[in-house]
């Protein structure tokens, strides 16, 4: 009785796992309007640094409440940085298509991540792939290919980026799998976002002064703008960012903890639906034919 038993337990894992995901990303939708809106207005990584420290003192204080001192200790401290590199790369990739992307063109192309959830999980998680899902990935790709529509010419930069941010957050996603086995989603969290301020604080000794904002292609118009003091209303959305990417970033981390990530990953696409919506609410986009 004792595998029915375990059996069960994985079923009833995977499905919490499957809910948090999804309530996850329906909250990062909204972080995805967010950061499109400031494309226009403010220095991308200038937001990821003032939302991560927002994040890390949000989830540094329930670890303490938890645990004091001691919640703190991680047994694997590189591979938790390592995932917060992963997840600033997605962040920063994604949020310069969105630069240029229609929501409803830039998520379909990143929400590849499930088929570099699958190819990956085998080499670096042991997991086995059924044919129907290796028959899934070619799919995908293939969908891929529709979307981004590639000439003689080639593509759009910013598919590029969405594409980068796809595989970036794969990493990200396959490190939270590998992890949970002896981190907890709150402690996953905190560190990953230590390396998001770290990175984005880095690039303003960089090019923080706007002394590489000579191009005219939104996304790195995006990335190389100078920092500048932040409106009320800004500052106001930059919190509302912070809270967003707690409760993001700790569904999702527990998402992972919980389930295989091969049965885990298809269920990212459950935000296109969100994005289609809010794409066409705020700025009258809907997804072409």
């Amino acid at each position: 009785m004792r595998p029915i038993h375990n059996a069960a337990t994985m079923r009833k894992q995977i499905a919490l796992g499957i809910l948090l995901l999804a309530a996850g990303l329906a909250v990062f939708s909204l972080q995805d309007v967010i950061m499109k809106l400031f494309s226009s207005q403010i220095a991308l990584q200038q937001v990821i640094f003032f939302r991560g420290l927002v994040t890390i003192t949000i989830v540094g204080t329930l670890l303490a409440l938890q645990n004091g001192a001691r919640a703190f200790v991680t047994k694997r401290p590189g591979l938790c940085l390592l995932r917060g590199v992963a997840g600033f790369g997605c962040f920063t990739t994604f949020s310069m298509a969105l630069a240029v992307l229609p929501l409803a063109e830039a998520m379909p192309l990143y929400y590849t991540s499930p088929l570099f959830v699958i190819m990956l999980a085998v080499p670096l998680l042991g997991e086995t792939i059924r044919a129907r899902s290796w028959l899934a990935v070619l799919i995908g790709f293939g969908g891929v290919l529709l979307i981004a529509r590639p000439t003689a010419l080639g593509v759009d930069p910013a598919m590029i980026l969405a594409l980068c941010a796809a595989l970036a957050y794969s990493a990200q996603s396959l490190l939270a799998r590998k992890l949970g086995a002896t981190e907890s989603a709150l402690t996953m969290t905190f560190y990953s976002q230590i390396a998001f301020v770290v990175l984005s604080g880095s690039t303003a000794l960089l090019f923080g002064q706007g002394s590489l904002d000579v191009v005219s292609h939104p996304s790195l118009q995006y990335l190389f703008r100078a920092w500048a003091v932040p409106s009320t209303e800004q500052t106001l959305l930059i919190l509302v960012l912070g809270v967003i990417g707690t409760i993001g970033f700790l569904c999702i981390s527990q998402a992972y903890r919980l389930g295989p990530a091969s049965r885990i990953a298809p269920f990212e696409y459950s935000s296109l639906p969100f994005a289609v919506f809010w794409g066409w609410l705020i700025w009258n986009d809907a997804p072409t034919g």
